[in-house]
């Protein structure tokens, strides 16, 4: 990089700065994920692989009935560009030992709201900025999918099948509680809940979709 930047190569000479910046950083106990690729050299990062690069997501394990992250670990997640979640590992272990319901039970006696296991995957999400979406039909089980936020209708249909997206048309869309609350389907297009979406839609978290494709 040093050699090609002397040539004068605006690219290199970007990346060669960065990377000084970067060692520097590193040297003060920083992670790299704190230091973004050049615009002139946005693959940088990617080609370097640098392990304190990659996302954190930081777990606590709290006392009974507490939700809430410690201000210190809370403070130190964000100082990381990290995200940070609590959860109570004696509570989990002891609702492993119930069925479902009467884990749902002891859950609400005890005002708490998620099992530990929906709080990480939803750090997850949030730390990857992922939302969840859905297809699911009259004569066919549901099926969750997973997607970068703010991607669109046409992104969705890739994530199902190529020769979807290829063929995209529109698709209709409905929101997962709304759906719920109309009993289906048909009580959904009843009410107006369940639309026509083009490729630019941009999907949201908890959309169920339809993609209509040209084979």
């Amino acid at each position: 990089v040093v050699r090609t930047a002397r040539s004068g190569d605006r690219a290199a000479v970007a990346e060669e700065a960065w990377l000084r910046e970067l060692i520097e950083m590193l040297r003060a106990g920083s992670p790299a994920r704190l230091v973004p690729a050049p615009a002139e050299a946005p693959g940088a990062l990617r080609d370097l692989g640098p392990l304190t690069a990659k996302p954190v997501l930081f777990v606590a394990n709290v006392d009974e009935g507490d939700e809430q992250v410690p201000a210190a670990v809370a403070a130190h997640a964000a100082a990381h560009d990290a995200v940070a979640v609590a959860i109570s590992s004696r509570i989990e272990a002891e609702l492993s030992e119930l069925d479902d319901e009467d884990a749902a039970a002891m859950r609400e006696d005890l005002g708490v709201a998620q099992s530990s296991l929906q709080r990480v995957v939803g750090g997850a999400f949030a730390l990857l900025r992922l939302i969840a979406f859905f297809t699911a039909g009259e004569d066919k089980p549901a099926q969750s999918w997973h997607l970068r936020r703010g991607l669109t209708a046409w992104h969705a249909a890739g994530e199902i099948h190529s020769d979807i997206q290829r063929g995209f048309v529109r698709a209709e869309v409905v929101g997962w509680a709304e759906l719920v609350d109309a009993g289906g389907y048909a009580g959904a297009r009843d009410r107006g809940t369940l639309r026509l979406e083009g490729r630019d839609y941009a999907i949201a978290d908890g959309d169920v979709i339809t993609v209509k494709f040209t084979p």
